[in-house]
């Protein structure tokens, strides 16, 4: 996907997807400077990234109500909405805290 039509994507799909820059940029781990630079074409993801915002906008699947394991700072009661591909980015996320945490 070229620079410019990666960017028209994104803002095309993200708008579809009823997301702000916001909620879009705190599913992928980044601020939302970032997707706003990305949409204007004034940088652009690496191509692992580019995956990602495609895989979470394109799942058009209807998220779950679960209940992960909470943090130690989390309320047990709340539940949490986050769709299939939230869910596998926290757990990646997780394992590498632990990862990291192990070899240091």
């Amino acid at each position: 996907m070229q620079d410019g039509s990666f960017a028209a994507w994104l803002r095309t799909a993200r708008r579809k997807a009823r997301l702000t820059q916001a909620q879009l940029a705190e599913r992928l781990f980044v601020g939302p400077l970032t997707v706003s630079r990305w949409e204007s074409g004034k940088q652009t993801p690496p191509e692992s990234r580019q995956r990602l915002v495609r895989d979470i906008l394109e799942a058009g699947s209807e998220p779950e109500t679960v209940s992960e394991g909470p943090a130690p700072y989390e309320d047990r009661s709340v539940l949490v909405r986050l769709s299939p591909d939230e869910l596998k980015i926290i757990r990646i996320y997780r394992r590498l805290v632990s990862e990291s945490d192990e070899s240091a």
